[in-house]
């Protein structure tokens, strides 16, 4: 049996591709052992998932010069070695770094084994793990088509459940919307986003908009963003978070959000237009790369985080109200569907 590490740490947008990644890889018989951070919440998906995880204690590096440093430098160099350690152990016959911080120790340790390296980039920009882990000999995957070059643009893996498209008018009863109204949902990831829950309850009382909304605040924050629409004097349903995201995208024909590769990914399945707000304080600012490849295809509006107040509503008027034709073909990425499987296809090619 061939055996796998993914390094799937960090962000939500690392750990669901590498997950979707090691469970194509288990059904066609290899055995992935998946590398997360210290008390990893996901590691009750990855036991739901019947794989196995190991936790690394290591966090991202400190972008200011500080104690964090030092902290930061001690935690790599235990990971360097606790790697190591179980590449040798493990025996891998491929190493997979799908972008995280995790990436990087575990690219070393596979460079010090000899196994081949891959990793995944899957925003336009590359990340500083998948640049650090350059050197170490590995193969190179884009998500989405890099802002600087060429490369293999394989897309970003996501959950099967994403790749078909429900009926609107059911979802929208799933969810306890009004199946016959036009629905946006709004969502800023996990944690949610201050300034969109902020900015989209005054954009459309502004703009009158006339719609309703699916929110999804982030956590503890939907009380308040329930008021915001309450005084706007707008329909809307707010939760803090989400399971059935098919459901969710099914029941919108315009979406808010950030620009997380993921999200881009699962939008591309979907089909769905969507006024992307990139993160103003990711790295390198590579959510606005993310957003411009789609402002770029003409399968989204880009409006920046200080630009909310006097773009926002207009956009949302404008996509609500004119019939839009999606040009998701333009991107140039495969297929949700076959995505994972294409990924897949050219790591087994790697390990031969």
């Amino acid at each position: 049996m061939r055996r796998a590490l993914i390094a799937a740490g960090g962000t939500g947008g690392h750990f669901y591709p590498g997950l979707v990644t090691a469970q194509e890889l288990k059904a066609r018989g290899w055995q992935p052992l998946l590398i997360v951070k210290k008390d990893d919440p996901a590691k009750a998906r990855i036991a739901a998932a019947g794989l196995a995880c190991l936790e690394v204690n290591l966090s991202g590096l400190p972008r200011t010069v500080g104690p964090e440093l030092l902290t930061f430098a001690a935690q790599l160099i235990a990971s360097l070695r606790l790697l190591s350690r179980v590449a040798r152990d493990f025996k891998p016959d491929l190493v997979v770094g799908m972008g995280g911080y995790l990436t990087f120790p575990a690219a070393y340790a596979a460079w010090r084994r000899g196994a081949p390296i891959a990793l995944h980039e899957s925003n336009a920009l590359l990340g500083l793990a998948n640049t650090a882990s350059l050197q170490f000999g590995a193969t190179l995957f884009w998500g989405l088509p890099p802002a600087n070059g060429n490369g293999d643009v394989v897309g970003t893996p996501i959950r099967p459940e994403l790749f078909g498209r429900k009926d609107a008018a059911e979802a929208r009863r799933a969810l306890g919307l009004d199946p016959a109204r036009k629905t946006l949902l709004v969502f800023g990831g996990s944690q949610g986003a201050q300034a969109i829950n902020r900015s989209v309850p005054t954009s459309m009382k502004t703009a009158g908009v006339d719609a309703q909304v699916l929110h999804l605040a982030g956590k503890g924050r939907s009380a308040e963003t329930f008021a915001a629409y309450k005084t706007a004097g707008l329909t809307a349903t707010v939760h803090e978070y989400l399971d059935d995201m098919a459901s969710a995208y099914a029941a919108a024909d315009v979406v808010v959000c950030r620009s997380g590769a993921s999200t881009l990914a699962e939008l591309t399945a979907q089909r769905k237009m969507a006024i992307l707000v990139p993160y103003p304080h990711a790295a390198a600012n590579h959510q606005d790369a993310n957003a411009r490849v789609f402002e770029k295809a003409g399968t989204a509006i880009r409006i920046a985080e200080t630009d909310l107040a006097a773009k926002l509503g207009p956009a949302l008027a404008h996509l609500l109200q004119s019939p839009t034709t999606t040009r998701f073909e333009s991107l140039g990425l495969p297929p949700a569907e076959k995505t994972t499987t294409l990924f897949v296809d050219a790591l087994e090619r790697l390990a031969v």
